[in-house]
């Protein structure tokens, strides 16, 4: 990996997305920079050693990143969000409306992928040798500081939320209101649960959705979560803040469209609700173990992200001076991080075969001194059949030769 030998010039497109850089402000190699402003005039002010950006979806990013490319300054998509079918597809916004293809492709000089969920995705709709391995650097708290639980007494928190943006269409919209008023109802028929309502801003009163714990209203999602005992929400980024929280995640889905970000249970229609309820109570281990596929497949997080984000810039910054020194043109490795873990999968925490099939003879008992008695037992046997089977076989191959000698001395005696 190069080093950046003196500090960079970092010009950030932000627009609310402060949350995204956030990490990359104590970086001792960047000064970070901020800007709501976006068209070309700003990237040649600022003269930068890279652009990021959270977009590449609208005319005033592109006009960036075509002038940093034109001044040879590298250009970084930090992505905000999963890859969601009815953005991708169904949007009047993008190519199913008139506008241009999302994503497809990215004309930025690197992604950095939420994980290797996003990166294959991407890869394929034409943005080869752009994508990295990254993570979200905005996670990292929960690998540091791992959410705590908050004890309660009585029914289990069930946390209900959608994403910023329901719908893309009034008729989206309205099916997503009608699965929460599926959900509100299947919560009044039952004890066990109990609703923290999290959706989009003024739905809650449209609907009517009212729950015990206004004093979570605002509050940062992080600190919901450790109130909650699991999560049903729409499909958005949330599924996996909720998932590296350690909670059972579901998704509340009546489009039943394509999952490019799956949960170990899923809510399409009405009649689903109640089972939920009843296997969220105690999530079998077999859910939990996919639900930690789904999580490290989608986002890369057994380490912090950061320390990615930062040496992938590193190196792009390098590269980018180095090209504007030589004036020839900026050309980046197709694969830039090291794969984590040599890109091997680790086994979920919840990988035990004693849970995961319960009352199986071989799996129940997991002391060792007893197993170890069970071994030697079972040896012992298996050689006093190997004996008996042995003595079997030459008593049977005896008759056979014997029959063979009668029948030869005796061809006229019969059998």
């Amino acid at each position: 990996m190069q080093i950046v030998d003196q500090k960079a010039k970092v010009l950030a497109l932000s627009r609310d997305q402060h949350h995204h850089y956030e990490p990359l402000l104590a970086h001792p190699n960047f000064d970070l920079v901020e800007v709501a402003t976006w068209n070309a005039e700003v990237v040649r002010n600022a003269s930068p050693d890279i652009l990021l950006t959270p977009t590449c979806d609208w005319y005033e990013s592109a006009a960036c990143i075509e002038e940093a490319r034109r001044l040879n300054i590298p250009s970084l998509y930090i992505m905000d969000g999963i890859i969601e079918w009815r953005l991708q597809w169904e949007s009047p916004r993008f190519g199913a409306g008139g506008g241009i293809a999302y994503n497809q492709p990215i004309t930025t000089d690197k992604i950095a992928c939420l994980g290797w969920q996003s990166a294959r995705t991407l890869e394929s709709w034409g943005n080869v040798g752009k994508c990295e391995i990254v993570g979200a650097a905005r996670f990292d708290h929960y690998l540091s500081d791992p959410v705590a639980r908050t004890p309660h007494e009585g029914p289990k928190r069930l946390l209900v939320m959608t994403a910023n943006t329901p719908g893309f269409t009034p008729e989206q919209v309205a099916v997503v209101e009608r699965s929460l008023l599926d959900v509100q109802e299947a919560l009044s028929r039952q004890e066990g649960w109990e609703p923290i309502w999290r959706v989009r801003r003024g739905l809650d009163e449209k609907l009517g959705l009212h729950d015990r714990f206004p004093e979570l209203r605002g509050r940062p999602l992080r600190q919901v979560l450790a109130q909650a005992d699991a999560v049903l929400t729409t499909a958005s980024t949330v599924i996996l803040e909720a998932m590296l929280a350690g909670l059972p995640t579901a998704m509340l889905d009546y489009f039943n469209n394509p999952a490019y970000v799956p949960t170990a249970w899923t809510v399409s229609v009405r009649e689903h609700l109640e089972p939920l309820l009843d296997e969220l109570s105690e999530p079998a281990a077999r859910r939990l173990i996919f639900q930690d596929e789904i999580l490290h497949n989608c986002l890369e997080c057994r380490t912090p992200a950061g320390p990615r984000l930062a040496g992938l810039m590193n190196e792009m910054i390098a590269i980018g001076r180095k090209a504007r020194a030589d004036q020839s043109p900026l050309v980046f490795p197709d694969r830039m991080i090291p794969l984590e873990f040599g890109g091997h999968a680790l086994p979920s925490g919840h990988f035990d075969l004693a849970r995961l099939y319960p009352g199986h003879p071989l799996f129940s008992d997991a002391e060792i001194g007893s197993l170890q008695r069970k071994l030697v037992f079972a040896q012992q046997q298996l050689e006093k059949q190997q004996v008996e089977l042995d003595l079997r076989n030459l008593d049977y191959w005896a008759s056979v030769v014997g029959r063979k000698i009668s029948r030869y001395l005796n061809p006229k005696g019969g059998k």
